[in-house]
């Protein structure tokens, strides 16, 4: 038995740990071994004796169907919560909680010893010391909204949309302690992530699938928790929470693919801002295109500092625009002709003429009276906007935004920084 247990440490995973202090190595040697030693032993049949870690949406899901069990009689026997309380309002755990009257401890907690089979969490956002873990004789199962090692950390469905994933999905893993989203895998179920879908409903069908996986193993959990196997130690990628900074849009750096990718991962929570005339900006509904959510460059070119055809063609441009903008007549002459096509880019928008040929630096704006849309220039092109809302005021339409706003100030003025 116990070489089958040492078996399921690698040689890489061996290798690896000697980085870490020794007395930290022999501890989680020690709590593997021990959970290992417990979930071999353990061959009693459900129901389960659970109790479950949670706080937000996704979590509530796998919490639903739970408690579902709990009612008919099912594989659950027992099911208690744990979550983290809240100053000014209740988490939906907790809500959920008190409604179907459910004991609900808040975090951190002790666990005493003998009274739960199985701990279950989904999105707790805190780390789980060894003491907890080894308080369930089975461990505790996490229900993970990625494909580890693809983004550990606190925010997978917000990293898996920046960097325009085309597929993402769910991971139930055994908690390790002293670390985040590293134990064995359990298994995993792939999501195809369509092109225009945002966090908040990419987050709901993960919590759903999540569930749902959950409820799959529960008959045979013993044994699906002594099949689970190491992560792999590469692909690995972080995931760490973001705050309001990240949505602050750098109409120079960025390009049109860009900012979609931050416009679905970051509007359901932290909605795309920029400056006007110095006031703070917050910039909605979005016109995606499809195309944008398959234009990635290349990792290999962004490590070497490489721009793609596109972006040195973008930024040559960007150049001559300078340049238009002296008082030299040869040298305007020369980049109407060089630029004809992106020239006449403002046709049809505001009424804009070639006079006007330097606001497509990025961050102008432009009014597009037919569609009665706001038109912002970034790196590589137009990305486009049907509602604004100004720091102190309602969210208003990209009509009222012109009328009272743009058309007030001088046109060299439309610009967000």
């Amino acid at each position: 038995m116990g070489w089958s247990i040492l078996q399921s440490f690698s040689k890489r995973q061996f290798q690896a740990s000697w980085s870490l202090p020794l007395a930290t190595v022999a501890r989680k040697f020690c709590s593997e071994f021990n959970l290992a030693k417990c979930i071999t032993l353990n061959q009693k049949p459900p129901p389960w004796k659970v109790m479950f870690f949670g706080t937000d949406d996704f979590s509530l899901k796998s919490l639903e169907v739970l408690h579902m069990e709990l009612m008919k009689g099912g594989l659950i026997k027992r099911l208690d919560v744990v979550s983290v309380p809240l100053k000014k309002s209740l988490t939906v755990v907790r809500h959920f909680c008190q409604k179907e009257g459910l004991q609900i401890t808040d975090w951190p907690v002790t666990v005493p010893q003998g009274v739960y089979d199985v701990g279950i969490v989904a999105s707790f956002g805190h780390l789980i010391p060894a003491s907890v873990i080894n308080a369930f004789p089975m461990g505790i199962v996490n229900v993970h909204g990625s494909l580890l090692p693809r983004w550990r950390g606190a925010a997978p469905v917000i990293h898996a949309l920046l960097n325009q994933d085309q597929q993402t999905g769910i991971t139930l893993m055994r908690i390790a302690p002293f670390r985040f989203d590293v134990g064995h895998v359990i298994c995993k179920v792939v999501v195809p992530v369509e092109w225009n879908i945002k966090s908040r409903a990419l987050t709901a069908q993960l919590a759903e699938v999540g569930a749902q996986e959950l409820l799959s193993i529960l008959p045979n959990l013993p044994q699906h928790l002594r099949e689970a196997s190491p992560q792999s130690t590469e692909g690995i990628t972080r995931a760490p929470k973001v705050n309001e900074a990240a949505s602050r849009v750098w109409w120079v750096k960025w390009s049109c693919s860009d900012v979609q990718a931050h416009y679905r991962a970051l509007d359901d929570y932290t909605p795309l801002w920029s400056l006007w005339q110095g006031t703070p900006i917050r910039l909605r509904s979005m016109v995606m295109q499809k195309k944008w959510s398959n234009n990635k460059i290349d990792d290999k070119m962004q490590i070497n500092g490489c721009g793609s055809e596109s972006e040195n063609r973008e930024s040559e441009f960007i150049k001559d625009v300078h340049n238009y903008c002296r008082n030299d007549s040869a040298t305007k002459n020369q980049f109407v002709m060089k630029n004809s096509t992106k020239a006449h880019l403002s046709d049809n928008i505001d009424n804009c003429s070639q006079k006007n040929v330097e606001r497509t630096i990025p961050g102008s704006v432009m009014y597009n009276r037919k569609a009665k849309e706001i038109r912002v220039h970034c790196r590589d092109g137009w990305v486009t906007f049907q509602h604004v809302m100004l720091k102190g005021r309602k969210l208003m339409t990209a009509q009222d935004f012109y009328n009272g706003f743009m058309s007030k100030v001088s046109k060299d003025l439309h610009r967000f920084t």
